[in-house]
């Protein structure tokens, strides 16, 4: 009998346990979300029938675009995809002149609603008024103060740096130590070739490439049509026969159109750059694109017959993309020599579409399409290229001086380390007599600082202020833009 009793409490057991599985399951499954459900339009809808608060236009806006950047950034960070990203910018925006542009001559990086000066261009409209590290927060109009963190939210402070050629302005800046300024600018043509040239000697001559554009209809030239015009007046007046050498200059060059190197034998398009150098070898494409469906194409070469002179190449760890092909191209087909550092290693390329426009601003997703190859099957993030290394040295190896307190004796920051290497350029110093160069402001720091003011007639106080940075600043912007203080160029010249 006590069996049969313990059967039947397990038997009971067994289907109230089916049942309480059933119902959870049951539970579940009736409260998933659907497939492919508006996340957005759902929960914005349920917030206007029972949220507290009353959501605006502006509000749901910000919402949208939010959730817009998480998705991109989400996708992008699983795949270790740097590339991938959400931009935007005004509906109304021309196509710009890459060769140029009316400005400030300034590089900003937006921290809404702030903007911070990154760069100023050597001898622009900004050059010794604003510094890297200055804030621009605001703007004069009709004589009172606009400041941007009053703006709405779908109002741009960037929109107010846009100008007319001789337009002056008056920015509203506060500086690395938290001091106000009202700086006057005037609006200025700032030439930014794309790709420039000169003569170094008899037989030796210089292209540098910035970056790689396209060709925009009665807007931009664009850098295959530069490049060509530069290297035409070298052809005639330097690079003659086998004796000369051209050096094309591809350091700091982040890449860019595809059109810039090959015109995808598109009717009304100038030859591309691979093509304006190299021979046309059906055999030996110059570099391959693999779309993400394997697709291939290959791109081939456009002379009959090698140059008459030689070709070396400049690289460094900034060369990537477009840069990268470039010098893969000369190095393998071309047997061309590269000189500088190891090129970045970028194997893939990106492209761009149109998401959505809210409020006349376009919201653009670029995202990775593809591979691209060399000498065969080689992506240069596994095979990298074979340089000639030279080191980078004394001004031009550093990447710039950002100022962000007063630093004095015994004082640790990561900021100096640059005011450091500065002063091992300047005042030439090599080997042991060298100046530290890890951030800790020693005595041997204080002393060359010290001499420094007294050489440049400024207030001497031994530390790191904010006169002895912009001094130092304007200086490093001289010597850049200097090529005799380009240790790798010089010991390149000296090969030759």
């Amino acid at each position: 009998m006590e069996t049969k009793r313990i059967g039947w409490i397990f038997l009971l057991g067994v289907l109230l346990a089916f049942f309480a599985g059933f119902q959870v399951q049951t539970f579940f499954e009736n409260n998933e979300p659907e497939p492919f459900v508006d996340v957005y339009a759902e929960i914005t809808e349920a917030l206007e029938r029972y949220y507290l608060y009353d959501l605006t236009d502006a509000e749901k806006d910000a919402a949208f675009i939010a959730q817009l950047e998480s998705i991109v950034a989400s996708y992008a960070e699983s795949n270790n995809d740097p590339y991938t990203r959400l931009s935007a910018q005004p509906v109304n925006l021309a196509p710009t002149n890459a060769e140029s542009y009316v400005g400030i001559g300034v590089t900003i990086e937006q921290l809404n609603p702030l903007l911070r000066v990154l760069e100023v261009v050597y001898e622009g409209p900004s050059y010794q008024k604003l510094y890297p590290n200055d804030m621009i927060v605001g703007v004069m109009q009709n004589n009172e103060k606009l400041y941007f963190d009053t703006l709405q939210p779908n109002i741009l402070p960037t929109s107010f740096l846009a100008g007319s050629l001789g337009e002056v302005k008056t920015l509203i800046v506060i500086d690395p130590l938290g001091v106000e300024r009202n700086v006057e600018i005037t609006y200025e043509e700032i030439l930014t070739p794309t790709a420039h040239g000169q003569e170094i000697s008899d037989d030796i001559g210089y292209i540098n490439i910035r970056e790689f554009t396209s060709y925009i209809k009665d807007v931009s030239e664009g850098t295959a049509k530069v490049f060509n015009d530069t290297l035409n007046t070298l052809e005639e007046n330097v690079l003659i026969d086998e004796t000369d050498t051209l050096i094309i200059d591809l350091r700091n060059n982040p890449g860019g159109a595809l059109t810039a190197l090959h015109n995808e034998n598109q009717s009304g398009l100038i030859p591309g750059i691979t093509q304006q150098l190299l021979i046309r070898d059906v055999e030996r494409p110059l570099f391959s694109m693999i779309n993400a469906n394997g697709i291939k194409t290959d791109y081939l070469g456009g002379l009959q017959s090698p140059k008459a002179y030689d070709i070396k190449v400049l690289v460094n760890e900034n060369s990537a993309s477009a840069a990268e092909v470039l010098a893969a191209a000369l190095s393998i087909n071309g047997g061309y020599e590269l000189y500088g550092h190891y090129t970045f290693g970028k194997d893939v390329y990106q492209n761009t579409t149109l998401l959505t426009t809210i409020d006349a601003i376009s919201y653009y997703l670029t995202y990775t399409e593809g591979n691209w190859v060399y000498d065969g099957d080689k992506k240069i993030g596994e095979v990298p290229l074979n340089v000639n290394l030279i080191d980078q040295k004394g001004f031009h190896a550093i990447p710039f001086l950002f100022f962000e307190e007063v630093l004095e004796l015994d004082d640790v920051s990561l900021s100096l380390i640059e005011f450091q290497q500065f002063l091992n350029a300047y005042f030439e110093l090599e080997g042991a007599s060298k100046i530290r160069e890890d951030g800790y402001f020693d005595q041997v720091t204080k002393d060359y600082i010290l001499m420094f003011q007294q050489e440049q007639n400024i207030t001497e106080t031994a530390k790191l202020d904010l006169e002895t940075a912009r001094v130092m600043h304007d200086l490093l912007k001289v010597y850049q833009s200097d090529l005799a203080e380009d240790v790798q160029l010089q010991t390149l010249l000296g090969m030759i």
